[in-house]
């Protein structure tokens, strides 16, 4: 049979696998945050939206006030 020569890590190797994991654990974190980022840009961009039909209701609305008023003053001046 042969004899299996088992060497423990140097500290170079061991120093390698530590900065290997941190590596890992890092790249794992900034795609975390990168998908933050992509959903929060989602978010925006879907608020941003509803802002503009809610300006458009709110003109909308201003027009038709206008409207009544006019046709207020109308009937009370008559």
């Amino acid at each position: 049979m042969y004899a299996v020569n088992e060497t423990k890590p140097t500290d170079l190797e061991k120093l390698d696998e530590k900065i290997a994991d941190r590596i890992g654990d890092l790249t794992f974190r900034q795609e975390d945050v990168e998908s933050c980022i992509d959903n929060a840009q989602d978010d925006i961009m879907d608020l941003n939206s509803e802002v503009v039909e809610l300006r458009e209701t709110v003109e909308d609305m201003q027009d038709t006030i206008q409207e009544l008023q006019d046709k207020l003053e109308e009937l009370t001046n008559e």
